[in-house]
């Protein structure tokens, strides 16, 4: 699973990665976080068919980490939907729509996650092995709360494979060549998104740090420092 992640890096270094067409006033507005928690405002990268000047444009934006369903009838229920398995995405109603039509990708600098360790859970930072920063398969969607629009997302993730040994789960990375066929919003082939998801994740590296990152409110560069 993923269930805590990093986001500190300007958004500007990222308009060349992610050849963003525009980035929305409140991204610029979003804190640094070395503890992005369920519920946190996080940054989330869309294609969208602008109109005004006849094309598709990407955007990076705003969302609430946890998905709230355009159906539901209560907002808390996006704490429970903070990630989406990928092999049933298809199948819950939760997600079905928006993987048809919303997808997005979540940056992250790194994330965390804990390993059990003779009853004992030990925190780990995972970032890239080669320095890039992470883009987390996603899904969006709006949910109207009276008079406001609510923009919410999960994070995709799939059965561990290099990283099994700290958890179960890791989150989808998302490959830069992927990008466009991930968030084209006109492409609804199943079968070749699915096949996006399937894809190895790149090279992690894993670092042990702090038990204080358990708190969402230590918030600082000392929740990635690695203990001795």
């Amino acid at each position: 699973m993923c269930g805590r992640f990093t986001l500190y890096v300007e958004p500007e270094r990222q308009l060349s990665l992610f050849k963003l067409t525009s980035i929305a006033d409140a991204v610029f507005k979003l804190p640094p976080s070395w503890n992005v928690a369920p519920s946190n405002d996080v940054r989330i990268i869309v294609e969208r068919y602008d109109d005004a000047v006849s094309a598709v444009v990407r955007e990076a934006h705003v969302a609430r980490w946890g998905l709230i369903p355009s159906w539901a009838k209560d907002a808390r229920i996006g704490v429970k939907m903070i990630n989406a398995r990928s092999e049933t995405l298809t199948e819950k109603p939760s997600f079905a729509t928006s993987f048809n039509s919303r997808r997005c990708l979540v940056p992250a600098d790194g994330y965390f996650e804990w390993k059990n360790d003779a009853g004992k859970k030990c925190p780990f930072y995972i970032t890239r092995d080669d320095g890039l920063p992470l883009a987390f398969a996603g899904l969006y969607s709006w949910w109207k709360d009276g008079e406001e629009w609510i923009l919410s997302t999960t994070i995709i993730t799939k059965a561990a494979n290099q990283l099994k040994d700290i958890h179960h789960r890791e989150p989808i990375v998302v490959d830069e060549k992927d990008f466009d066929v991930w968030l084209n919003p006109g492409n609804s082939d199943n079968e070749v998104l699915t096949e996006v998801l399937k894809k190895s994740n790149p090279f992690f590296k894993t670092a042990r740090v702090d038990a204080a990152v358990g708190k969402v409110s230590n918030n600082s560069p000392a929740n990635i420092h690695a203990l001795p």
